[in-house]
């Protein structure tokens, strides 16, 4: 078979699959047009203006109306209470309405509404935009995937269209339009963080934290420096945060969900920038409170909460929000011994409790050690390996309490290059060559192991010790 034959092949076999594919594409537009025929458009092209649609109404029988308007392009739930949504949920639901088509069937008396559901408890939508509005009730459902709908200012009456609005207004919950995200704020502009928990004795713990400048602060249980990471992994965590759903509306009591004294709160504390239409520039300060009610049921992980923001809907949270709500308060203390940087540091003041103090002090690059007794050459090494220790090593345990005074093995004074004190540090050791303890003043005892090996005598630091 030579290449010429094998081509002529290939040619005959692509006609006839073109072939196909033709007559079965006129098959399938005939059968459509055969089901889609006497079906026009329910609001013919520029009857609305759905574009500029801002605000949704969804009545159903005796329940109260359900509300969504558009404010500054977000969509929010206006009624009964007021809820942020999804814009989603709104969006498709205008898309489907502006894309509706029906068939006009011959059922027009009052007697119908019985066969059709559009009687005084048909669900209503109604898409409002300035200056207009524009109403379509839905009826029953029909086989096929068909429903009956009409237009109440409409003199055409019942009219048979695909069931597309039942499918998105009456088979879902329009709940689910509502955003389940906690926290919208727990990002660069959040400038605290509250949290307040029941332990089991039912005693309040509170763990506050707050930016200063560039740093973070614990301001509560304790106040003392905080771990930078730490802080900004909550807050990350805090961002992911989801409610699992909704359990009810409105309650008429808050007991049953545990929310008429809440286990647990956590709060964010943040700041907004508005520029108004003179150009200034204002900043505001913004609140977001989550409220942790009782377990779902004994022994679950799941929790009910509810948002300061939005009182009357009742949530469902998982352990792992929970958790992110309620860390451990010893986990945002910064765990190294004075959070400082050994490039910011110029001298150092080693003190012991009995015995000779000793000043290492920068010299171009070089350090030097002095004494009552003079000036020796101190080892670049060694000084490097004091200010690892106390910068960059990290405490295996902390306490919340000052060291014994009986422990106390000496201070460490560390100085700025303008001759401030940046730390003053006080060092204890464990009997028999035990574990250190550093405390920087703030009553944070940072516990090290006995590797840590803090020396506080001259030979300790010049060149020529071992």
């Amino acid at each position: 078979m030579n290449w010429r034959m094998t081509l002529g092949i290939w040619m005959a076999a692509l006609a006839l699959w073109f072939g196909a594919w033709s007559l079965w594409n006129v098959a399938t537009d005939a059968r459509a047009n055969r089901v889609l025929q006497g079906f026009a458009p329910v609001f013919p092209a520029g009857s609305v203006p759905w574009n500029d649609v801002d605000r949704i109404e969804i009545s159903s029988g005796d329940r109260p109306p359900l509300t969504f308007t558009r404010t500054a392009g977000q969509w929010s739930q206006t009624t009964p209470f007021v809820f942020r949504v999804d814009a989603s949920g709104p969006q498709q639901l205008i898309a489907q309405a502006s894309t509706l088509i029906a068939q006009n069937v011959a059922i027009q008396s009052d007697a119908s509404s019985s066969a059709t559901g559009l009687d005084e408890k048909a669900a209503t939508i109604a898409f409002a935009w300035e200056g207009g509005e524009a109403r379509i009730r839905l009826g029953g459902r029909l086989p096929a995937g068909k429903a009956w709908i009409d237009l109440p200012s409409g003199a055409i009456g019942a009219r048979l269209a695909p069931a597309t609005l039942h499918d998105l207004v009456l088979a879902r919950d329009l709940v689910k339009w509502r955003q389940t995200a906690l926290f919208s704020r727990a990002d660069i502009d959040c400038n605290r963080i509250v949290c307040e928990s029941l332990d089991r004795l039912g005693k309040v713990q509170r763990l506050e934290v707050a930016r200063e400048g560039a740093a973070w602060m614990v301001i509560s249980p304790i106040k003392t420096r905080a771990d930078r990471a730490a802080v900004e992994r909550w807050l990350e965590a805090l961002a992911r945060t989801h409610a699992s759903g909704f359990v009810a509306d409105l309650p008429h009591d808050l007991l049953p969900f545990g929310l008429e004294t809440p286990a647990a709160s956590l709060e964010i504390h943040a700041s907004a920038r508005r520029t108004l239409a003179d150009g200034q520039v204002v900043v505001e300060p913004l609140l977001e409170r989550l409220e942790i009610g009782a377990p779902v049921r004994r022994g679950a992980q799941e929790h009910f909460a509810r948002l300061a923001a939005h009182p009357e809907a009742i949530m469902e949270i998982d352990g792992t929000v929970v958790a992110a709500a309620i860390p451990p308060s010893l986990l945002m203390i910064d765990p190294t011994a004075s959070g400082l940087r050994p490039s910011d540091i110029r001298a150092v003041r080693v003190e012991p409790a009995s015995g000779v103090a000793v000043r290492l002090e920068r010299v171009a690059g070089e350090w030097n050690a002095a004494t009552p007794a003079g000036v020796c050459s101190a080892s670049t090494a060694k000084v490097a390996a004091l200010l690892a220790r106390l910068c960059d090593n990290r405490a295996t345990e902390i306490m919340l309490q000052v060291a014994p005074a009986d422990l106390v093995i000496g201070k460490i004074v560390l100085e700025s290059f303008d001759g401030r004190d940046l730390a003053v540090l006080t060092l204890s050791r464990e009997r028999d060559g035990g574990r250190f303890g550093i405390d920087d003043g703030s009553g944070v005892l940072r516990i090290y192991p006995a590797a840590l090996d803090v020396r506080f005598d001259l030979d300790g630091y010049t060149s020529t010790a071992p």
